[in-house]
Order: structure tokens, then sequence, then C-alpha cells
């Protein structure tokens, strides 16, 4: 089932890209020349690197503030099997 699912995925995909090659060619929608620029790469400070530096500072407090509040001993009991866990009560 699988197998028949991707062929048909890829037969679908390919046929659509086709079509829209064929449609985008007779209305003349495709550029005669293809020009890219690619820029050089630089590392700049603006304000997605600000919000990106935030984010780890309060990512790095939250985990230590886990570790200091014991979550590896709440992670260790919540990986037990579900009939064990049945006799444990909540406080």
């Amino acid at each position: 089932m699988a197998a028949f699912l991707f062929v048909t995925s890829y037969a679908a995909m390919v046929l659509a890209g086709y079509v829209v090659e064929v449609v985008f060619g007779s209305l003349g929608l495709i550029p005669p020349a293809r020009v890219a620029i690619v820029a050089d790469p630089q590392i700049t400070l603006n304000y997605t690197s600000v919000l990106n530096l935030a984010f780890l500072a309060l990512a790095a407090v939250l985990v230590v503030r886990a570790i200091r509040t014991g979550v590896g001993s709440m992670l260790k009991m919540m990986g037990g099997r579900p009939d064990v866990m049945a006799g444990m009560a909540h406080h």
C-alpha cells in the first residue's frame, strides 16, 4: 500500500509540474532570462538576531530553573509503566 501511495503521489506531482510548465509557457509567463542576485553572506545584528539571543537566554533560565526544582525525579516517575503508575497517588 505504501508503494502504491508513493507511486501515485509521485505521478501526480510530475503531471502537475508538466501541466504548470505547459500552461505558463503557452501564456508567456516564463521569463526569457533568469537573473539571480546572490548577496554576500554577512553577519548583522538586526531584530531577529536580538530576539534569538533573548529567547536563548530565556530558554537557559527555564532549563536552570527546571533543574533546580527537581525535574529529574519527576521525569523518572513519568517514565514508569502504566501498572506501576496506577498505585501512585497525587500529592
